[in-house]
């Protein structure tokens, strides 16, 4: 089978490899489509802590190939989407349903070969059916969506509450329409590209700020009576975003910290005092699972997707083929040109 290996930082080559079998346990996928997920990106701009080479995509669907002897609910023919995340399930949070925090995870896409190829073997547990009505890259795009809802789910969003959503990249827009399902009335989206910002209107945002043309907290507070947001949901990883909300968000507000950060926080006094004069909830989210394994965020996206409650066919703004894997990489690292989700296609 032909498959997409990183050998370097951002060095991609497609090689022909031995077709993966499936163990007892495990389901052989083949891969439809693979999404380059931001943080694949800021693994090829700063350092890989992984083990070379690897075929690198966690969120992934396709067609299932062929079971393992010990495989029931899942049989080859069925389309199926992926949940990247193998636990342990024997730690303390393993054992609390927190499979988020699990201490001796492996990753299908860095640890494990993942879904930059023709084929993928994957645990029969991490296979998810998606049925015959979503196409196989909006199945791709269930990953991203179950991050986006673990994020809006872990702030106990209420009706007529007011957001902040810094970064409208793949999850900050999809995070916007599970806050719209929500309740959330009004959905500031702020940004620094004008074209994310005005395209944001038609996901759920009704109020735009660009912080390169306009002041932020004067904009916030106008729009919020001068009380500040209900919530802020932090999707960008910027160090300044990540300040920022505690600077625009009201007294005994909430705080949701999705975007990873790359380097050093540092805040102003002012922006530290906020967290306990103004009493703020603040919270982190990583990843996407709970329990029972993989977790109601994931039946949610598969659910609300296939309603047509959800749309991210829309937010898939450049398609590769498996051959072309390195020029898609170079797309997202060099950011050279704008780009949303980039999807890379290994079979027709």
């Amino acid at each position: 089978m032909r498959a997409g290996l990183l050998i370097g930082l951002n060095e991609f080559e497609v090689r022909e490899i031995e077709k993966p079998v499936p163990g007892p346990n495990e389901v052989l996928i083949q891969v439809k489509a693979a999404g380059i997920c931001g943080s694949d990106i800021h693994k090829m701009q700063s350092k890989w802590n992984y083990p070379l080479p690897m075929i690198m995509g966690h969120e992934f669907a396709g067609v299932v190939e062929e079971v393992g002897m010990a495989v029931g609910k899942v049989q080859a023919g069925d389309r199926v989407a992926v949940a990247p995340l193998i636990p342990c399930r024997s730690c303390s949070y393993c054992k609390a349903g927190k499979y988020q925090l699990c201490e001796h995870y492996t990753m299908i896409g860095s640890q494990r070969y993942g879904g930059f190829a023709e084929y993928v073997t994957v645990p029969k547990e991490n296979v998810l059916k998606i049925g015959q009505k979503l196409s196989f890259e909006e199945a791709a795009m269930i990953e991203p969506l179950a991050v986006a809802a673990h994020g809006v789910m872990g702030l106990d969003v209420q009706l007529g509450d007011t957001v902040a959503v810094f970064g409208l990249g793949t999850i900050g827009i999809l995070s916007v329409q599970w806050l719209r399902l929500a309740g959330a009335k009004k959905i500031i989206g702020i940004d620094l590209d004008q074209n994310k910002l005005y395209d944001s209107l038609e996901y759920g945002v009704t109020d735009t700020i660009n912080v390169m043309r306009e002041p932020l907290e004067e904009r916030i507070f106008e729009l919020t009576n001068g009380l500040g947001v209900d919530i802020a949901l932090e999707c960008a990883g910027s160090v300044i975003t990540e300040e920022q909300c505690l600077l625009v968000t009201k007294k005994g507000g909430k705080i949701g910290y999705q975007g990873i950060a790359y380097s050093d926080v540092m805040m102003r006094q002012k922006a530290f005092e906020n967290i306990f004069r103004r009493e703020y909830s603040i919270k982190g989210f990583w990843n996407s699972y709970s329990a029972p394994f993989p977790g109601k965020e994931w039946q949610h996206a598969i659910d609300f997707l296939t309603l047509g409650r959800m749309e991210v066919k829309s937010l898939i703004s450049h398609r590769f083929a498996l051959d072309q894997i390195q020029a898609a990489f170079d797309l997202t690292v060099q950011r050279k040109k704008s780009f949303n989700k980039v999807m890379i296609l290994p079979r027709k």
